[in-house]
Order: C-alpha cells, then sequence, then structure tokens
C-alpha cells in the first residue's frame, strides 16, 4: 500500500522536475536538481493542505488533452496549435465582408481560438472543416466548452479528396492547408466551388523554393509540408477562375508574434503546473522545429502571405437555340448565261480547226 501510495508522488515529482530541467535549458541556467527537487517538495506540502475532493472527482472526468496539443499550447497559448492573436484572428470577418447571417467556411483552425475570435465577430453559422486527426477530438471539446455547437459545425475532411458543397458559402478562411495539399488545384477548385458568387475567401499560407532546412523546420508538423513557390500558388488560384484581389506578405506580422511567444516561454513554462513529461518532451522538438522555421522566415528563404481571392459574378445565361442557316441564293437573282462562253470556245476550236488543215 506503501508504494501504491508513494507512486502517484513520484510521478509528479518526474513530470516537474523534467519540466524544471526543460525550463532552465530554455534560459540557458545552470541545472540545479537538489534546488528543483526541494522546491517540488515544497509545493506539494502546500497543495496537500488545501485539497478539495469535489475538485479531484471533477478532474476525473476532464478532456485529457493529449502531449503534443498541450506543448503547442504551452508555446502558443491557450487552443493554439501555431502563433496567433484573438485582434488578428477576429479582423478576417472584415477583410471577407460577411454579412450577419452569412455562412462561414473556416478550414484548418487546428484548435478554437482562432475560431472563438471570429465567432465573437461573426454571429452567423461557420462550418470548420479540419483534416489534422491528432486536433479533432480536442476541436470539438473546445467547441463544446465554449458554447458554440448550436451554430459552428466541425467535419474531419481529407484535404486530397473532400468535396465542398457547391454554393454553400459567403466567405471562407484557409490557415496553412495549401502548405500541407499535395495537390493544390484540388483545394482551389474546391474553394472555387464551395463560394457564392461574387464572395471572397482569405487564404494564409507559406511558400518559397524548397530548401533542405525544411525537413527540420516542419519535422513536427501534422503532416508533410508541401511548399510551392508564390508565384506556383497564385497560377493554380487564378487557373481555376478565382480573382487574385489581394497579396500581402505577412512575414514580419507572423515573425513578431512568433517572438513573443517565445519570449515569454520561460514564465509559461513556471505557470504550467500540470505540464507531464511527455509533453515537456515534445514541447521540446516543438521549440527546435520552430526555431528552425522562424530562421528560414527571417531569412526570407520562406514567406508567409495572405491572399484575397474572389469567385465572380455569375452572368444570367440567356439560352437560346441556335438555328442552323443554311445559305441560299438571292430570291430575284438570275441564273447566270452561259451562252456567250460557249459561242467563244466554238470560235476558239475553229480557229485552231483551221490552223491543223493549213
Amino acid at each position: 500500500m506503501a508504494a501504491a501510495a508513494a507512486k502517484p508522488l513520484f510521478d509528479k515529482r518526474k513530470m516537474a522536475l523534467a519540466k524544471a530541467r526543460f525550463r532552465a535549458w530554455w534560459e540557458g541556467e545552470q541545472f540545479d536538481e537538489d534546488a528543483a527537487l526541494a522546491a517540488i517538495e515544497a509545493d506539494h506540502v502546500a497543495a496537500n493542505e488545501n485539497v478539495d475532493q469535489g475538485e479531484l472527482e471533477e478532474e476525473l472526468f476532464e478532456f485529457d488533452m493529449p502531449p503534443r496539443l498541450s506543448a503547442l499550447q504551452v508555446l502558443w497559448g491557450e487552443a493554439r496549435i501555431r502563433p496567433g492573436e484573438e485582434s488578428a484572428d477576429g479582423l478576417q470577418v472584415a477583410r471577407l465582408g460577411l454579412q450577419a447571417d452569412g455562412v462561414l467556411a473556416l478550414f484548418g483552425p487546428g484548435l478554437a481560438a482562432p475560431l472563438v475570435a471570429v465567432a465573437a465577430k461573426h454571429p452567423g453559422r461557420i462550418e470548420i472543416y479540419e483534416w489534422r486527426e491528432e486536433t479533432i477530438a480536442a476541436l470539438r471539446h473546445q467547441v463544446k466548452e465554449a458554447k458554440l455547437t448550436d451554430r459552428v459545425n466541425v467535419t474531419l475532411i481529407d484535404l486530397e479528396s473532400h468535396a465542398l458543397p457547391a454554393g454553400a458559402f459567403d466567405g471562407l478562411f484557409s490557415t496553412d492547408d495549401f502548405a500541407y495539399a499535395s495537390f493544390q488545384p484540388h483545394l482551389a477548385q474546391q474553394i472555387m466551388k464551395g463560394l457564392k458568387p461574387g464572395a471572397c475567401a482569405v487564404i494564409e499560407a507559406y511558400v518559397g523554393f524548397k530548401a533542405a532546412e525544411f525537413a527540420t523546420a516542419f519535422a513536427s508538423c501534422f503532416a508533410e509540408p508541401q511548399i510551392r513557390p508564390h508565384g506556383d500558388l497564385l497560377k493554380v488560384l487564378t487557373d481555376t477562375g478565382l480573382i487574385v484581389e489581394g497579396d500581402e506578405d505577412i512575414t514580419d506580422e507572423f515573425l513578431a508574434l512568433a517572438r513573443t511567444s517565445f519570449l515569454g516561454l520561460g514564465q509559461k513554462l513556471a505557470d504550467a503546473t500540470k505540464l507531464s513529461v511527455a509533453a515537456a518532451r515534445e514541447l521540446a522538438w516543438e521549440a527546435e522545429a520552430w526555431k528552425t522555421r522562424l530562421r528560414l522566415l527571417a531569412q526570407l528563404r520562406l514567406q508567409r502571405r495572405r491572399i484575397i481571392v474572389r469567385r465572380p459574378m455569375e452572368e444570367v445565361a440567356v439560352e437560346a437555340q441556335a438555328e442552323t442557316v443554311k445559305p441560299q441564293a438571292p430570291e430575284n437573282e438570275p441564273e447566270p448565261d452561259t451562252t456567250k462562253h460557249l459561242e467563244i470556245m466554238q470560235k476558239v476550236l475553229a480557229e485552231t480547226d483551221k490552223n491543223k488543215t493549213r
């Protein structure tokens, strides 16, 4: 019994020690294991002084966040898997020009923070299309926690084959989906198909020429990167029939958000009391991969673009059966007179015969 009672405490100590070791590494400090264990023990004693049995029972039924998603949220903020900010996410509604009753398609939010920011600005219906199988359960849980299930629907899709309903959306927002779609024309075609005539979409995507460092920079991603040059992506969109209305380099804006999160990582680790050993390990991998990605962005070997496209207004087609008109001669045109031609030919032949007899 004593061993069984000691095991949970040992596990907590192990998790806290791993977190403290990672924090020291991140801050470039010397790790003092004895001092860290002493601090952990003191925290444990203080925590045991106020144990609420009701809270403990409630924790048993909490959603079990996967370690990788826990790590990403420590790095980028609650309910986020990449750099972002509530005010920046909310501006997408204005860019799309959505009416209050318009239907919005939201591609690839990952977790719920981008959705919550958009939903605060748009009271209409939102259809979420998420392709990351690793995030779908957590996303649905967070949508439920945010009390948005009455107007938000979450669908797991395959980027390579999913077909959107025709003309269903008044606006569409896609984040990073083109960076992981192996066949980008299909995704562009679905955006064209899903938008109503005259509706627009905001697409945020990585662009750049292939580099060996991509393997490290995107090593922790949920899919293999399929990043292509900027001009190639624009051609894919325009070949589909979409009209490009805006094309903005947002690399600096993205870097600023990422750097802010990285600078505050040390304090976040101190505040993350429930970070597991597995999550700490995931965080180390994510941090290393993102350092390489941000370096490529800073060197402009990788760019982040915001492209605004619009489905053109379709003209009302007037169906008229085109009759095939056969060419006809004018009604009063006289038939050609060939008499003179015959007389001339006869004279020529007669002259020819005379010359032969001579």
